[in-house]
């Protein structure tokens, strides 16, 4: 089993005259999630977001218009089939009634089978970004009740007075003592599942990537000695791929010189509404769906850079950012963002235009969106602004209809504690490390 977290978005297009009816659906939708969510909990098992949202028609080079869409995202753990069988199960009728609305879909629908087939159909590809890459929505609840349950013992330790006067290893035997004969606890003691296998998997591609690089390398010495087709053709894989970089880079720097086009702002009624939805004590959720800025090179610069963030998805790490994903829409010629993230989203801004190395990451990819502040060879000392960027969001952030979280109540923050303590158990540690790891408790 994978414990590798995904994205699914599923999109149609909708005549703009069926806008008002489907956000009404949505709406409601929304609403009777207040009374049910534990049917949710339970039919979606291995769900962790979903986001249900219609976009209206957006103009692309001043001239292309762009369709409007309903766009449905969800994050997951697991298996993709598994999980939109699970989603159709449980959510068919209302599928039916919003995805009915697109004339994409089947005219002489049949029923669940046909549902499942038309989900796969529509699903696009993302790039996907997740905050706790390996914990698993059984996880989230064991792990909280792990660290619990030590607390509560370690609290009661603490009232006998020659238990506090314990150096640290002691203690950590100690817990780990109660938690092997505890039969509600003793799971924890085999260690965590499909670790290394989940990590092999996600670093594979990124593996691939560079081992082919490496071996191009290897080849272009090779050439001068070895005939060999294979090395002659691998010797050229390498400078290709930094010509193809460095020529769209330059490309990409020609397109920035032309002038900038402020986008519009939202008005304080807008903004307003759109922050009236998040009033959620812990987790609110963002999505922005822009047009691209005019050139063909963006679209090109743009995918070729979604690529490569994917590649290092690994190494990512947002402190407040449970998951987030980008992709290209219609012909590359819309991006759209969408993030699960902990506090406001002004707040939530900080942790990209607080952070220097974040802020040129961001400009990598957004500032091929219309609206946003431009760029020289991608970087702009307007990134670092934090009015400036969220200008950019505001205008082109849309109302998520539908938004489902399953942990409502989790940050990114305590999710990764949680996870920390069940890793330290059981686990050879010095001192320091044992002191360190008795603060995750």
């Amino acid at each position: 089993m994978s414990t590798i977290h995904k994205g699914l978005t599923v999109t149609v297009t909708l005549q703009e005259d069926k806008l008002a009816d489907v956000n009404a659906l949505l709406f409601q939708f929304r609403n009777e999630l207040k009374t049910n969510r534990e049917q949710y909990e339970k039919a979606l098992p291995g769900t962790f977001f979903i986001s249900w949202l219609t976009l209206p028609t957006q103009v692309y080079e001043e001239k292309e218009q762009l369709p409007a869409r309903i766009i449905l995202m969800t994050s997951y753990v697991g298996d993709k089939n598994q999980h939109i069988e699970e989603l159709v199960a449980f959510l068919e009728p209302k599928l039916k009634k919003v995805f009915g609305e697109s004339e994409e879909f089947p005219v002489s629908y049949s029923g669940e089978s046909e549902m499942i087939a038309f989900l796969h159909d529509k699903s696009v590809p993302n790039t996907f970004y997740s905050g706790f890459k390996f914990i698993s929505t059984t996880d989230v609840v064991r792990e909280k009740e792990l660290k619990a349950k030590v607390w509560e013992y370690a609290r009661q330790m603490n009232t006998d007075p020659e238990a506090a006067q314990l150096p640290p290893s002691k203690i950590k035997q100690e817990i780990e003592s109660y938690v092997a004969n505890n039969p509600t606890l003793n799971w924890a003691v085999s260690g965590i599942p499909y670790a290394r296998k989940n990590k092999i998997q996600m670093l594979l591609p990124l593996v691939i990537f560079g081992l082919i690089m490496a071996c191009s390398i290897v080849c272009i010495v090779l050439s001068f000695f070895v005939g060999a087709l294979f090395v002659k053709v691998m010797a050229w894989v390498f400078p290709l791929f930094l010509l193809l970089m460095g020529g769209m880079l330059l490309l990409l720097r020609q397109n920035e010189k032309r002038p900038h086009i402020p986008g519009k702002e939202l008005t304080d009624e807008e903004v307003r509404k759109i922050v009236a939805l998040e009033t959620n004590p812990v987790i609110n959720e963002m999505t922005v769906i822009a047009p691209l800025k005019n050139g063909l090179i963006r679209r090109a610069f743009l995918s070729v850079s979604l690529k490569l963030v994917g590649l290092l998805a690994y190494f990512t790490y947002i402190p407040t950012v449970h998951t987030a994903r980008w992709l290209q829409l219609d012909k590359g010629k819309r991006l759209v963002f969408i993030a699960n993230f902990d506090n406001l989203s002004e707040a939530y801004a900080h942790d990209f235009v607080d952070s220097e190395r974040r802020t040129k990451n961001m400009a990598v990819i957004f500032s091929h969106a219309f609206g946003f502040p431009a760029t020289r060879w991608l970087i702009h000392k307007q990134y670092n602004h934090r009015s400036e960027y969220m200008k950019g969001v505001r205008a082109h952030q849309k109302i998520t209809q539908f938004w489902y979280s399953r942990n409502q109540y989790e940050s990114v923050e305590n999710l990764k504690r949680n996870r920390a303590f069940r890793e330290g158990l059981f686990k050879e540690m010095d001192n320091e490390a044992i002191k360190k790891w008795l603060l995750t408790i």
